[in-house]
């Protein structure tokens, strides 16, 4: 008589760890690529660059002589700023605002302290800039008095500085971002200012800037 034996063969418990270390290696390989892909949009795509509108100038001083060609004058400006990035902050460094006509500077800088904007936020910037006796080149001196006297003169807001993105817990590396804000003052019978007292004229403006990105 012959009896039939029958096998049980156990589990295999080291194909149960080799499926396991497989998912992890997996995983980690895809959180890799993540990081990656997020990390060569930040670098070689790049974000979007951030928003600027010059809301409203306030007018304190603004005269203009013509021997010698100077000009002495005093703004505030009021900056509205927005990163439009859903996933990247931005880092201002070293940003300064001052006024320039006909790309002639004609006010000193004003230093804006270092921030941090964050993802899809906004900030408002009010800033002073102000030149006395700020000697001009003549053909500029000429064409400042005419405009003047045509009851109209573009003066532009310039911010220039560096600015760094973020990225996760990752800084970029630095670029130069210079924007102009065209800021209409007007004069005269068409002026479209509104006096706010101690001879302060405030115009509202909400134009927006030109932004650039060097490197």
């Amino acid at each position: 008589m012959t009896r039939e034996v029958e096998m049980v063969i156990p589990p295999d418990r080291n194909r149960g760890i080799q499926w396991s270390y497989i998912i992890k290696v997996v995983g980690g390989i895809l959180s890799l690529f993540t990081v990656s892909f997020l990390l060569w949009r930040a670098v070689f795509v790049g974000p979007h660059k951030p928003r600027f509108t010059l809301q409203d100038v306030t007018l304190y001083n603004f005269n203009v002589t013509v021997d010698p060609s100077c000009l002495s004058s005093a703004f505030q400006a009021t900056i509205w700023l927005q990163n439009p990035n859903a996933r990247i902050g931005l880092y201002y460094d070293t940003v300064g605002v001052y006024a320039t006509y006909e790309n002639q500077q004609v006010t000193s800088r004003t230093e804006i302290n270092s921030t941090y904007e964050g993802h899809k936020s906004a900030d408002l910037w009010t800033v002073l800039v102000a030149g006395t006796s700020v000697p001009v080149a003549p053909h500029i001196g000429a064409a400042l008095n005419q405009d003047w006297g045509n009851g109209v003169v573009v003066i532009m807001i310039k911010l220039d500085g560096k600015v760094r993105w973020k990225l996760g817990i990752l800084a970029k590396g630095e670029n130069h971002i210079t924007v102009l804000c065209p800021a209409y003052i007007t004069f005269g019978p068409s002026s479209t200012g509104i006096s706010v007292g101690n001879n302060a004229i405030k115009y509202q403006l909400f134009h927006n800037c030109d932004v650039n990105l060097s490197k």
